[in-house]
Order: structure tokens, then sequence, then C-alpha cells
């Protein structure tokens, strides 16, 4: 693990209750992977499930660790991120309260300051949810 938990919201803008991501497990210059588990008191909690939303947020705040993370190891300031898009959504199931998710994220373009990401969602080994997102980085 890269980052613990107790130490993530170093790495990304978000804070309580909005952080939907605990550690990050792997971070490359264009993939990470984090760790999240689903507690009662989640604000995207529906019927003891994550929403819909969560899961996107999930990978957004994935996209986010990645980059904070790669900041700080050049030493510079982390850019603030805002979803652009996102493009062919794709939800198999909804993670109950108390899962573990892991997500991963792949940067697969970036013009100027538009980045391009393929985000997964994965519970015990299966995908449940994938997208495409772009994010807009303003310095």
């Amino acid at each position: 693990m890269l980052i613990p938990k107790c130490d993530i919201t170093l790495y990304i803008p978000q804070r309580p209750p909005m952080v939907m991501v605990d550690e990050l497990v792997r971070a490359e210059a264009d993939l990470a992977v984090t760790r999240f588990t689903i507690l009662r008191d989640n604000l995207f909690l529906v019927s003891n499930r994550l929403g819909e939303p969560g899961l996107v947020e999930n990978i957004a705040q994935t996209i986010a660790a990645m980059v904070g993370y790669n900041c700080f190891l050049k030493n510079i300031p982390v850019p603030i991120g805002y979803i652009a898009a996102v493009k062919d959504l794709k939800i198999a199931s909804l993670p109950a309260e108390g899962s573990v998710i892991e997500t991963t994220v792949m940067i697969t373009n970036q013009v100027m300051d538009v980045t391009v990401v393929k985000g997964k969602v994965e519970q015990a080994g299966n995908v449940i949810c994938s997208c495409e997102m772009k994010v807009v980085a303003k310095a």
C-alpha cells in the first residue's frame, strides 16, 4: 500500500464526508489502484447499497489520488480536477454496505488540460462498474 487511509486526504481535495477512497494501493504515471470500504455513514448509500453516483465519484477520486501522489513525488502543486464527461458507464451491480471495492484507472489520452481515463470498479474480482471519464485540470 502506498497511501494508508489515515493519509489519503493529503493527496485528494475531497474531505469527509465526501471521501470515497481509503487507500492508494498502486500508482504509476498513467495507472492507479485504490481500495474503499463502504461504511454505513456513506452519503451515497441507498437501501444498504452504494448508489451509482458513489461509484462514479469513487473512480474520479481514484484519478485524484493518482495525480496527487505523482505530484507529491515531483514536488509540484496538485491541480484541482473536475469531471467533464462520463461515457459508456456500465454498472453490473451495486456493492453492499460493508463491501470492499477495488478501483483501477488508466490514462488513455491527454490533451492540454483534458485527461481521458478508463476506470473500473471491482468487487471480489468481478467488474461491477466501468466507464470512460474526461477530467479537466485547473492549476
